[in-house]
């Protein structure tokens, strides 16, 4: 059923996407490519303490101009960082993650080159376990690595996205412009699957977190 919906979902988006592409005006498409870094909330439930170290993440937007006010988004992007669980032991997954979303952009005016913007949708995010490290004291207390395998596997999280923002139209190429945002995605906590059914530990929370990604980039209007 969670696949069928997530399907529901992804072809609802194309066909917005498809109408929105055909009702559009010439000089009403833009794309971005943007640099950001990924800052993750942690949280703690069922007895596991669960954080992110810090990351950085390349994405790319396209947004499609109703008007100088409404417009839709659509993004996809790529970060990389160690997802990290205490359970007694704490175990580091390295992962890559995936961003497809989409959204509501209002840019309620433009000023002297300056133009804000609010945005709000709802995107998935793709975590991709690439390896597993254990980490256990040694016998002096010192921390020592493993690598492990406690059968991490990919899993798809649905969230809500949200931010906002400020193109700068640069004055002698204006087809070009400087967007600094802020975007939130809030999500459930991924486990990868892991549980004592398939291994001794469990990375299970259920609980949702928030990823904060500060970011700058550079457009082209087209």
């Amino acid at each position: 059923m969670r696949t069928q919906a997530r399907a529901a979902a992804w072809l609802y988006l194309i066909l917005s996407f498809l109408t929105s592409a055909a009702t559009a005006q010439d000089g009403r498409f833009d794309v971005s490519i943007n640099g950001a870094g990924v800052f993750t909330k942690g949280s703690t439930a069922n007895g596991i303490e669960q954080s992110a170290t810090e990351g950085g993440e390349i994405f790319g937007t396209l947004r499609i101009k109703f008007n100088k006010v409404h417009a839709l988004a659509f993004n996809y992007g790529r970060a990389k960082d160690s997802q990290i669980y205490q359970t007694g032991s704490d175990f580091h997954v390295l992962t890559q993650i995936s961003e497809f979303s989409g959204a509501y952009v209002l840019s309620p005016f433009e000023k002297g080159g300056f133009a804000p913007f609010f945005l709000g949708g709802i995107g998935a995010l793709v975590f991709n376990p690439q390896s597993t490290w254990a980490f256990f004291p040694d016998v002096n207390g010192l921390p020592n690595r493993v690598q492990t395998n406690v059968g991490a596997r990919r899993q798809t999280e649905v969230g809500i996205l949200y931010g906002l923002g400020l193109d700068y139209t640069l004055p002698r190429v204006p087809r070009f412009a400087l967007r600094l945002q802020y975007r939130g995605l809030i999500y459930r906590v991924p486990d990868f699957d892991v549980n004592p059914a398939r291994s001794s530990v469990s990375f299970f929370t259920g609980v949702r977190s928030h990823m904060a990604e500060p970011s700058v980039g550079l457009v082209f209007r087209f």
